[in-house]
């Protein structure tokens, strides 16, 4: 099954979110667009982080120790 382009590029769109610089949207979804064209399916999962959420996701990863290492 295939997936079409406007669904790739409509999931993106929602996944990058509002906050994310107008430039850097338009030049991923180009990219988007391009990739699709040559076969290649991209889809953004993750895009804009504030500050707050970027400094939060990060104190997660470094109170997780492996195992034997901690």
């Amino acid at each position: 099954m295939t997936v079409s382009l406007q669904t790739l590029l409509d999931r993106s769109a929602r996944k990058m979110g509002v906050g994310i610089n107008f430039i850097v949207k338009g030049s991923a979804l180009e990219m988007i667009k391009r990739s699709y064209k040559e076969g290649i399916y991209v889809q953004i999962s993750s895009g804009y982080r504030s500050m707050e959420e970027q400094a939060a996701l990060y104190a997660q990863s470094r109170l997780y120790s492996y195992k034997g290492n901690s």
